[in-house]
């Protein structure tokens, strides 16, 4: 599933190649990125508490950078990205005992990951509109919860997920690109969490605005 999404990112082009403008680049440009989650998690091991509460907090700033293409056919464009992340968000983790709380913390949890959006088109101009899904694959992350009051936990993160990214852009002097995104996920970072021998289901989300500048070849 990774090599095919590979693949299609850099194949993807040659498809368009009649009647149209093919351009190379590469791209760099900082992320602000949420973590999405309101959640309760029940505990039955052997804690002093009995329930996790997980809520996202602050975004934090990240950055990114890759290569692109971009496929030009009169005002309409496709362009395919191949993206460098690395990104974090806060949440804030407040462990329970019947109703009561016992330790609340602001906890990070980052993220390192491929992402490969494939951005749909309209040029007015220097001016353009756009959107098109993204996809994710997930290379490492340090999870919020590691840690937490000595807590033996595992967060089983999902290998690959979808998205959708919508934006403007602008382009200066046909060399220089500008992109202003906004990214939300489709899918769940993860099918759950590990505490000791226990799977329990945990939903989080991402989030993010992106700002980037891009140079053609």
């Amino acid at each position: 599933m990774k090599r095919l999404i590979i693949i299609l990112v850099f194949i993807l082009p040659l498809g368009f190649a009649s009647n149209a403008q093919i351009k190379f680049g590469i791209k760099g440009g900082l992320t602000s990125t949420s973590i999405k989650t309101d959640d309760v998690i029940q505990i039955n091991g052997e804690t002093d508490f009995d329930e996790l509460a997980v809520k996202g907090k602050n975004s934090k700033v990240g950055f990114q950078g890759g290569i692109f293409s971009r496929i030009t056919i009169a005002k309409i464009y496709i362009q395919p990205e191949l993206l460098f992340t690395s990104t974090s968000g806060e949440v804030e983790v407040t462990s329970l005992s019947s109703g009561t709380e016992v330790v609340s913390e602001i906890r990070e949890q980052k993220f390192r990951q491929i992402d490969f959006p494939i951005m749909l088109g309209y040029k007015a101009g220097p001016l353009r509109l756009q959107a098109g899904p993204v996809g994710t694959i997930m290379l490492s992350t340090d999870p919020s919860l590691s840690g937490f009051m000595d807590m033996d936990y595992e967060e089983e993160f999902n290998g690959a997920t979808w998205g959708y990214q919508v934006g403007i852009g602008f382009d200066i002097a046909k060399k220089v690109t500008i992109d202003i995104k906004y990214e939300g996920n489709l899918s769940k970072l993860a099918d759950g969490v590990k505490i000791g021998d226990e799977t329990l289901d945990f939903d989080s989300r991402n989030s993010q605005f992106v700002a980037s500048l891009g140079f053609f070849f």
